[in-house]
C-alpha cells in the first residue's frame, strides 16, 4: 500500500488532473483487459446486531455474522495462499480483533501486510455516513482509523470505499478523499437513473470536482461498484449462501473443475465469467474492470471463496481471454490512474454531490435524514462538547491518549447505519449506551482532571447533560437552600466571541440571581413542563429555567446565588434585568417582540406572522406551522412504503396541519423575550428572541398512528421570499450546494415522487434567496429539508412510521417508551422480541432562523451563525470556587476567516491542532479571500508551552507534508492539519489566558 511516496501520488494526482476532460465516447472494448477480483467483507458497526453482537458472532436468530471468525478465517486463508489478496475497511473492528491476538499472530499479520497481501481501503474507525454527518466528526472517525493503522501497522491507506453509503456528498469528495491523502474513492449508491445513464456512456469512473473553492482537491471516483458491492449473480460463495441453497433446494453457485466428475461445469463457467466481463467492459472504460467479491459479513469461512477464485483465475488464465487476478482496490485504482496517462483513456467531469439517492421510481433514500432525530441530536451534542473538552484539558496540561472512551462511541455513532437512524432499536440503545458511557468516563477523567488542576482552580465540578430537557444536579443540589451560592464557568470553544450568547440553566426556585462578567441581561421564568414525564422520573428535574444573555470572550465566570434569610424579598413577579421589556401588544389581539436586532411579528391567530431586521429596515413575512405527512403503506401497485430509510408519503403528498385551532400563544417571559405556542395536543414550542436570530425550540408530544398510517413531522415556514424552485443546504457543515426543485445536475431526470424526490440532507443549514433577501433555517441535528413551493422551508424534524420499507432493517420505526428483549427469552416466539409499545417518542430541538439582505456579502454574518450553533458554549458547575480567570476577555487576533476545529494534546509533548477557513469563494467580498497566519502565535506565552517546530500533516495527521512552519496560506473552504512539537509542559502557576485555541 505504500509503493509509491505520497508526494509521487500527489504528482500524479495533479498530472491527471489537468488531464481531465470533459465527456468522450466510450472506448472500444479492448482484445486483452485485465479482471481485478478485490475479495472484502463489509462489516457494520452496528445494524440488526449491536457492536458486541457482531464482534461475539452473538444473537445469530437476527443475523447469521461473527466478525472474530471472518478475520480469523481471512489470516488464515491468506497465510494458505501467497498469491491471495484480502481487503478490510472497519478499524474499529480490526484494532479490537488485533488487541486480542499473540505477539507470533500479529507478527505474521505485519508480514501479510508487508507482501501487499491484507490491505486497507478506506481506513476509518467506520465507513461513515456521508449526509447526516458533521464534517468535523466525519474527520474525527477516520482520523481514530488513520493513526491507528500507522501505529500498529506502519500503513497509509490510499484509496477511499464509501461503498455503502446512501448518497454522498461533496465533502467526501473534497476533504475526506484528497485531504486525507486518497488518490481517489469508490462508491456503490448513485440514483439507479444515473446509474443507467452512466452505463450506456461508459461514464462510472469520472473525475468528481466537488468543491468550486477547491478545484485542486478534484479526485477521480468510480460509481456504483461491481453488482452494488457485493458479488454478482454466480458468485456468491458465502458460507450463508451455501446454507440458504440447502435450505430453499436451489442450485448454489460452485466451480467443479473435475473432469471425471458428472457435474464438471468448467465450460459453463467461463461462458458466464466472459459474458459478464464483457458487460463490465461496456460500462468503463479502459482495460481494468474490477470485481467485488463478498458483502456484509462474508468470508467467516473464507476458504469457499478463496478456493473458487482460485479455481476461476486458473480457468480464465488458461483460456487466455482476459487477465484475471487478485487485487485491490489500491492496485485497481493506480491501473486506471495509469490509463488516464499511458493509454490516453479520458473520463468525463462530475461537480457536486450524489444525492438524494433512490433505488427505484418510488424508493428515495431521503427519510433517513429525519430518523431518529433524539440520536441525531445526542451526537450533535457530544461532538460539541468534544471540542471544548479537547481545547480546556490541552489548556491545563492533560493528554487525551490514543484511544479515549469518547472517540470511540463518538467514531461508531458516525456510522452509516448508526447516525442515520437505520438500525434496530436494540442497536440504537447500544448506541446511547456507548456514547453516554464514553462522556462520563471523559468528564470524571480527563476534563475533572483539567479543571481541577492548578489552572482552572475549580473544585467539585459538574456538568448537565441533560439541561435541554431541565434537569441538572448542580443545581438541585447547590441551589436548593436560602443563601446558596454555585458558581459556572462558561466556555466558548470558538476562537471568535459571541455577544449574544443565550445560555439556559435548570434551577430549583425562581428567586435565583446570576453575577459576572459579561451578563447583558438574566431572568427566571418557568420550565417548559411540556416533557412531563422527566418531572416524575428524574430527581434532577428542575421547575424553572435561569435565561442568561452574555457577552462571551472565551470564558466567563458566573455566580449563581440564592436569597439569605435575612434578604429583602424582591417585589418583581420576575427575577432578571434588562434594558427594557421586549414586548409590545397591539389592539387587535397580536404582539411584537423587539430587540436590538430584530422586530418578530405574530398576528392576532398567535403564528408568526413576520421578522424585520432593524438596522436596515428589511422585513420579510414568514407565516410558521407544524404539518403532518402521512406515510405511505405501500397499497399502489409499486407496494412502496415508507421506513427508516425511505420517505414516500401517501400520494396525495399533502403536509397536513397537526392543528386547525388557533395556536395558543402564551408570553413567558419580558425581559429577553420568550413565547411559548400550543400547536393542538401534539406539538409544544417556545420562540426565544436572540440577537439577531430568532429561536424555535420545539417539543413534539408523540407523533398520533391511531388511524393505522406513520407520519412525519414537519417545520414549515411560508414567507414572501421568491426563491422560483431554487434553495441551498449545507454539504456537512461546509459548503452550500444549489438545489433545484425537480432538477438533477448530471443526467436526464424525470420526477416520480414529488416530496421525496425533492428532499436533500441538511446538516446545518438551509435558505432560499432572492434579488433582496436571504432567509435561513439553522438546525441542532442532521434532518431532511426542502422548498417545494416558492418562498416555503419544509424540514422533517420527526418520523414514526409503522411498516418496515424493505431495506434490511426489517423493523418500523417506531420508537416508544418500551420494547421487548431481542434474546434471552426462549419461551418467546419470534414475533414477540423486539416489540413496541408504551408511549410514543418525545422530541425536543430548536430550530434557529435569520434574516439578511441578498448579495455578495450575504453570507458573511450567516458563516458567524453556523458556527455559533456548532461551537455553542459549554457550562461547568463548581460549588467550591470560582475560576482562577484573571484576564480580559479579548481573544488572540484570529482573522475572521478562520476557525480553529481541533485542539487535542495527543501526548505530553505533541499537539493536534486544525484551522478551517470558514468561506467559500464568492461568499463575501473581503472574507472569501485567502489567509495567512502565523502559526506561533494561536499559542500564546502565557500557557507556558515552548513550541520547538511545527509540521504540517494530512488532515488524519497519518503522512508528513511539510516540516519547520511559521506561517500557512489558508484558502477558503480548506482545513489543514497541524502537529506542534513542543517541550514537556510545566506550569508556573500562571492564570489562564482568554487565547483564541
Amino acid at each position: 500500500m505504500l509503493t509509491l511516496g505520497m508526494h509521487t501520488l500527489q504528482l500524479l494526482s495533479l498530472i491527471l488532473y489537468f488531464a481531465a476532460t470533459v465527456f468522450v465516447p466510450a472506448l472500444k472494448v479492448p482484445s486483452k483487459a485485465v479482471v481485478h477480483l478485490v475479495a472484502h467483507t463489509h462489516s457494520d458497526l452496528g445494524w440488526l446486531k449491536t457492536v458486541d453482537q457482531y464482534t461475539y458472532g452473538l444473537n445469530n436468530s437476527i443475523q447469521f455474522a461473527d466478525v472474530t471468525t471472518i478475520i480469523n478465517s481471512v489470516v488464515e486463508g491468506l497465510l494458505a495462499n501467497p498469491e491471495r489478496k484480502f481487503t478490510y475497511v472497519e478499524i474499529g473492528f480490526f484494532s479490537w480483533w488485533w488487541s486480542r491476538q499473540s505477539v507470533s499472530m500479529r507478527e505474521k499479520v505485519r508480514g501479510l501486510v508487508a507482501n501487499g497481501q491484507l490491505q486497507f481501503a478506506n481506513g476509518g474507525w467506520c465507513m461513515h455516513d456521508e449526509a447526516t454527518t458533521h464534517y468535523i466528526d466525519m474527520i474525527d472517525q477516520t482520523t481514530l482509523g488513520h493513526r491507528w493503522l500507522l501505529r500498529e501497522l506502519n500503513v497509509v491507506p490510499l484509496v477511499g470505499w464509501q461503498a455503502d453509503a446512501f448518497g454522498h456528498s461533496a465533502t467526501q469528495a473534497s476533504l475526506l478523499t484528497s485531504r486525507a491523502g486518497f488518490n481517489g474513492t469508490f462508491f456503490a449508491r448513485i440514483d439507479y437513473r444515473e446509474y443507467e445513464d452512466r452505463v450506456k456512456r461508459g461514464g462510472r469512473q469520472f473525475w468528481w470536482d466537488a468543491s468550486p473553492s477547491l478545484p485542486d482537491l478534484k479526485t477521480f471516483a468510480e460509481a456504483n461498484l461491481h453488482a452494488t458491492y457485493c458479488s454478482a449473480a454466480g458468485y456468491k460463495w458465502d458460507l450463508a449462501d451455501q446454507l440458504e441453497s440447502a435450505r430453499t433446494f436451489t442450485q448454489a453457485d460452485d466451480i467443479i473443475d473435475d473432469n471425471a466428475s458428472e457435474r464438471y461445469n468448467v465450460p459453463v463457467v467461463l461462458k458466464h465469467f466472459k459474458d459478464e466481463v464483457a458487460r463490465s467492459l461496456q460500462a468503463t472504460r479502459g482495460a481494468n474492470v474490477m470485481w467485488t467479491m463478498g458483502c456484509d459479513f462474508t468470508y467467516m469461512v473464507s476458504e469457499f471463496w478463496f478456493g473458487k477464485m482460485d479455481k476461476l483465475i486458473k480457468i480464465a488464465n488458461d483460456d487466455g481471454e482476459f487477465t484475471v487476478r487478485y487485487s485491490t482496490p489500491y492496485e485497481y485504482m493506480m491501473a486506471k490512474l495509469d490509463e488516464a496517462v499511458n493509454a490516453k483513456t479520458k473520463y468525463e467531469t462530475s461537480t457536486g454531490d450524489f444525492f438524494p439517492y433512490a433505488s427505484a421510481a418510488h424508493e428515495f433514500w431521503t427519510g433517513f435524514y429525519s430518523s431518529r432525530p433524539t440520536l441525531k441530536r445526542l451526537i450533535r451534542m457530544l461532538s460539541s462538547y468534544w471540542v471544548a473538552s479537547r481545547q480546556l484539558q490541552f489548556l491545563a496540561g492533560v493528554p487525551s491518549g490514543d484511544l479515549p472512551l469518547l472517540s470511540d462511541a463518538l467514531a461508531i455513532a458516525q456510522h452509516h447505519d448508526a447516525v442515520t437512524g437505520t438500525a434496530r432499536q436494540h442497536v440504537t440503545f447500544d448506541y446511547v449506551k456507548r456514547l453516554v458511557a464514553g462522556y462520563n468516563d471523559d468528564f470524571s477523567v480527563r476534563l475533572r482532571t483539567a479543571l481541577t488542576g492548578r489552572l482552572f482552580n475549580l473544585s467539585n465540578v459538574s456538568h448537565c447533560l441533560l439541561s435541554n430537557v431541565s434537569a441538572c444536579n448542580a443545581t438541585a443540589t447547590g441551589l436548593a437552600k436560602k443563601g446558596s451560592k454555585l458558581t459556572v464557568m462558561v466556555w466558548n470553544p470558538s476562537v471568535h466571541p459571541n455577544v449574544n450568547t443565550f445560555l439556559q440553566i435548570p434551577v430549583p426556585r425562581r428567586d435565583i440571581r446570576v453575577e459576572g462578567n459579561g451578563v447583558k441581561s438574566f431572568s427566571v421564568y418557568g420550565s417548559p413542563t411540556q416533557v412531563s414525564d422527566y418531572s416524575n422520573v428524574n430527581a434532577n428535574w428542575q421547575p424553572y429555567t435561569i435565561g442568561i444573555i452574555l457577552s462571551l470572550g472565551k470564558t466567563s465566570s458566573l455566580t449563581l446565588s440564592t436569597p439569605g434569610k435575612y434578604d429583602i424579598p424582591r417585589k418583581e413577579s420576575h427575577f432578571g434585568y434588562s434594558l427594557k421589556s421586549v414586548v409590545s401588544r397591539d389592539r387587535r389581539g397580536g404582539f411584537t417582540l423587539t430587540s436590538d436586532h430584530l422586530k418578530v411579528r405574530f398576528g392576532v391567530n398567535g403564528r408568526l406572522k413576520s421578522i424585520e431586521v432593524l438596522s436596515v429596515g428589511q422585513e420579510v413575512l414568514v407565516e410558521h406551522d407544524w404539518c403532518y405527512f402521512k406515510s405511505s403503506r405501500g397499497e399502489d401497485p409499486s407496494g412502496i412504503s415508507g421506513g427508516a430509510y425511505i420517505m414516500r408519503p401517501v400520494s396525495d403528498n399533502v403536509c397536513e396541519p397537526i392543528s386547525t385551532d388557533k395556536v395558543e400563544s402564551i408570553i413567558i417571559d419580558e425581559t429577553i423575550g420568550i413565547v411559548e405556542q400550543r400547536f393542538g395536543n401534539d406539538l409544544v414550542q417556545r420562540v426565544i428572541l436572540h440577537g439577531d436570530t430568532v429561536d424555535l425550540e420545539f417539543t413534539s408530544l408523540g407523533i398520533p398512528v391511531k388511524d393505522g398510517f406513520g407520519r412525519e413531522l414537519v417545520a414549515r415556514f411560508s414567507t414572501s421570499v421568491n426563491n422560483s424552485g431554487i434553495f441551498y443546504t449545507d454539504s456537512n457543515g461546509r459548503e452550500m450546494q444549489r438545489r433545484e426543485v425537480d432538477k438533477r445536475r448530471n443526467y436526464p431526470f424525470v420526477q416520480t415522487e414529488s416530496v421525496a424526490g425533492n428532499y436533500y440532507p441538511v446538516s446545518s443549514l438551509i435558505f432560499i434567496n432572492d434579488t433582496e433577501t436571504q432567509f435561513n433555517v439553522f438546525t441542532d441535528a442532521a434532518m431532511g429539508g426542502t422548498s417545494i413551493n416558492n418562498g416555503e422551508v419544509l424540514l422533517t424534524t420527526h418520523r414514526r412510521l409503522l411498516l418496515d420499507d424493505q431495506k434490511g432493517v426489517s423493523e418500523p420505526l417506531n420508537e416508544t417508551e418500551f420494547i421487548t428483549a431481542y434474546e434471552g427469552d426462549p419461551s418467546m416466539n419470534e414475533k414477540g422480541r423486539g416489540k413496541h409499545y408504551g408511549n410514543p417518542l418525545r422530541v425536543r430541538g430548536t430550530l434557529t432562523i435569520s434574516v439578511g439582505r441578498s448579495g455578495p456579502s450575504a453570507m458573511r454574518r450567516v458563516r458567524e451563525q453556523l458556527d455559533e450553533k456548532y461551537f455553542s458554549p459549554i457550562a461547568v458547575y463548581s460549588t467550591g470556587s470560582t475560576p482562577n480567570l484573571n484576564c480580559s476577555l479579548e481573544l488572540t487576533q484570529i482573522s475572521p476567516s478562520v476557525q480553529i476545529i481541533t485542539t487535542q494534546l495527543l501526548n505530553k509533548t505533541t499537539l493536534l491542532l486544525r484551522i478551517a477557513h470558514r468561506y467559500a469563494v464568492g461568499e463575501d467580498d473581503e472574507r472569501s479571500k485567502s489567509v495567512e497566519m502565523e502559526l506561533r502565535s494561536l499559542i500564546p506565552n502565557e500557557l507556558d508551552y515552548n513550541v520547538e517546530s511545527i509540521d504540517e500533516v494530512s488532515l488524519t495527521t497519518n503522512t508528513l507534508l511539510r516540516t519547520g512552519l511559521d506561517t500557512v496560506v489558508l484558502k477558503p473552504m480548506d482545513v489543514r492539519t497541524f502537529l506542534f512539537h513542543m517541550r514537556e509542559h510545566k506550569w508556573r502557576g500562571m492564570s489562564v489566558s482568554c487565547m483564541g485555541v
